[in-house]
């Protein structure tokens, strides 16, 4: 990515750095020189927060640089009130916090909606309370909240960055409670610094391929390619709107670094969306298989494929006028799939399907051999 952020001295708060966005966004920050980072982690003790931290280097690195001298982990539950901290970590994080990047989140889509509701539409408001208090020691730059584009749940039609609640229902207790975790923070946030972003599906890197998760596409892709998927429940004129880790991860550092924004982003692919036929003929010319079958309805559908299909074509088009006109100058804009998805499937065979560790580190050192 082209652009060069400004080199201002902050301390980063990270919630959700064991998970893909998080842990992506943890190694970006690792390799911006002025930054000092904390990650809430979720665990009883100090000791188990540093053992679950460690787990992500191995994933992101061979050869862990010298860099995560500046990384540090706090034991904390985003699902508890006062965020399970101790007093003395909470006062530590009050004096040293200038920034946050909340992500942590429940993202399973089956969850019971109590169980949901503590992570995403509670939690968020914890983190917001969390920013208040940083503020009020006169410190605090930026809080961004990190959402999902798929608030916008059944609603039909143009879904803009500015909408939020227009009346629609939600396929699942993960959009249900993302959707009631925004309502929340826009009525706790008051004057606070917040930018909320929403990102759509994230696949891996556009340029290595690399993704430590495997699911929304990979698994129905996975299917077809073992030959598991003849038929296909899904309108050939849908949209499926995707977007790589790279330009979600850049993005949201941008949203940390311009801190006069206010408001919500939409990091979404669009426009520039690509429709399930267009992405049916790329899965073929692939994998050397014959088209599918589309239908209304198939009975042989994969159980973990059918979790993710309606999720190809959802009846919202989302809008990202505001983030082109934020990020765009900046040089950040996301690819088309078309471009760069060889390389996400041929990491995925690579990996074999996340069977075979590979790391961050070597996925690049591959990429640019």
């Amino acid at each position: 990515m082209p652009w060069e952020r400004p080199g201002v001295s902050e301390t980063v708060l990270l919630t959700g750095a064991t998970g893909f966005l998080g842990m992506e966004l943890l190694a970006r920050l690792i390799e911006r020189d002025e930054n000092e980072v904390i990650c809430i982690v979720r665990a009883p003790s100090s000791d188990a927060a540093e053992a679950r931290l460690d787990a992500v280097y191995d994933l992101l690195y061979d050869e862990r640089p010298e860099s995560l001298e500046r990384v540090s982990a706090v034991p904390g539950d985003v699902s508890v009130d006062g965020l399970a901290l101790s007093p003395r970590d909470r006062d530590e994080l009050l004096d040293r916090v200038t920034s946050i990047i909340h992500c942590a989140a429940s993202i399973s889509f089956d969850l019971p909606l109590q169980t949901a509701q503590q992570t995403n539409s509670v939690g968020p408001v914890r983190m917001i309370e969390l920013a208040r208090q940083i503020a009020e020691r006169g410190h605090l730059h930026r809080h961004v909240h990190v959402s999902t584009a798929y608030v916008a749940g059944r609603h039909h039609g143009h879904f803009r960055e500015r909408d939020l609640d227009l009346g629609q229902g939600f396929r699942n207790t993960y959009e249900q409670t993302k959707f009631a975790g925004e309502q929340a923070v826009a009525a706790a946030a008051g004057d606070l610094p917040l930018v909320v972003a929403r990102p759509s599906i994230v696949v891996g890197d556009s340029t290595t391929g690399w993704t430590p998760v495997f699911n929304v596409i990979y698994w129905p892709l996975r299917a077809f390619s073992r030959g598991l998927m003849d038929e296909v429940p899904v309108d050939p004129d849908g949209v499926a709107d995707i977007v790589s880790i790279d330009y979600v991860a850049e993005a949201l550092l941008a949203l940390l670094d311009l801190d006069d924004v206010r408001g919500t982003v939409h990091l979404v692919a669009g426009a520039s969306a690509i429709t399930n036929q267009e992405l049916i003929e790329l899965a073929c010319a692939y994998f050397g298989r014959p088209p599918p079958r589309l239908v209304h309805h198939a009975d042989s559908t994969p159980d973990q494929a059918a979790v993710y299909l309606p999720y190809f074509g959802i009846e919202a088009t989302l809008d990202d006028d505001r983030a082109r006109m934020l990020l765009g100058p900046l040089g950040l804009e996301p690819a088309h799939l078309r471009d760069y998805f060889t390389r996400i499937i041929g990491y995925a065979e690579s990996s074999r399907w996340g069977k075979r560790r590979v790391t961050r580190q070597a996925a690049a050192a591959a990429a640019s051999a």
